[in-house]
């Protein structure tokens, strides 16, 4: 495993692993070993990830070291999404439990000792969607700031409550765009959330960036929805976002 590193490998296939480690009925256990004494960890089916030294106390490998390569063996389409593309952007003050994942299928999550990975589904996934990071171990896919904004209202799960996605939004805010904000309704972002977003962001301080996000809604026509989906139909009407304001939303910050 130390030459790979050294090669500046940090990921295998079991067919890798056949041509470094030799192939036949013991690479089974070979790897078997190598997994018990924390060197790789296996990622899905066939394909491993190498737990550098320096987080073998933590017993796994962080999904930026393994994530877009494993993505390319799996032939997905993918980006980190949700809150823990909100915390690459900044946004640090909301760290995810679970690292999020927006991937092109459906995929079961991934739970590796502490280590824990969701998946989200979204079909299409488009290059718009994204922008591509440098990391040590290469380069990661990262929904782009105001898709990221999008994600946390759109994903089911991906955050549970309004009032920490308005948290989030305060400390996002400084990497959005407002062309950008617009241009959501271009790569097929659906309405309802878009109308929440906007009024969230104007809640939380960032109204000079909602302009041109509002005008491209109002080609829509959009419908008047609940601010909270899951609480009645109850409350003051925001006439600039056509949104029922049914609950109170308080940004931790």
């Amino acid at each position: 495993m130390r030459k790979m590193l050294a090669r500046g490998r940090g990921t295998f296939s079991r067919q890798d692993a056949a041509q470094e480690l030799g192939g036949g009925s013991s690479l089974s256990n070979k790897l078997a070993r190598l997994v018990a004494s924390d060197w790789i960890m296996p990622v899905g089916r066939s394909f491993y990830a190498i737990i550098e030294p320096g987080n073998q106390a933590f017993g796994f490998a962080p999904p930026p070291t393994f994530l877009d390569d494993w993505a390319r063996h799996r032939a997905l389409q993918y980006y980190v999404g949700g809150i823990s593309a909100a915390e690459l952007h900044g946004a640090a003050h909301q760290r995810p439990q679970t690292f999020q994942v927006v991937v092109d299928r459906a995929l079961r999550p991934l739970r590796y000792g502490d280590l824990r990975v969701s998946f989200f589904q979204k079909r299409p996934i488009t290059e718009r969607m994204w922008i591509q990071k440098t990391v040590p171990a290469g380069y990661l896919r990262v929904s782009t700031p105001e898709v990221t904004a999008y994600d946390v209202l759109f994903l089911p799960k991906a955050c549970r409550s309004l009032s920490r996605v308005a948290t989030i939004l305060v400390e996002l805010g400084e990497a959005l765009k407002a062309p950008a904000l617009a241009a959501l309704c271009d790569i097929g972002c659906e309405t309802s959330p878009l109308q929440r977003l906007g009024w969230l962001l104007d809640r939380t301080g960032w109204k000079k960036l909602t302009g041109p996000l509002h005008d491209a809604l109002q080609q829509r026509k959009p419908q008047w929805r609940r601010l909270e989906p899951q609480l009645p139909e109850q409350g003051p009407r925001n006439e600039r976002w056509c949104i029922i304001e049914n609950t109170d939303v308080e940004p931790d910050l």
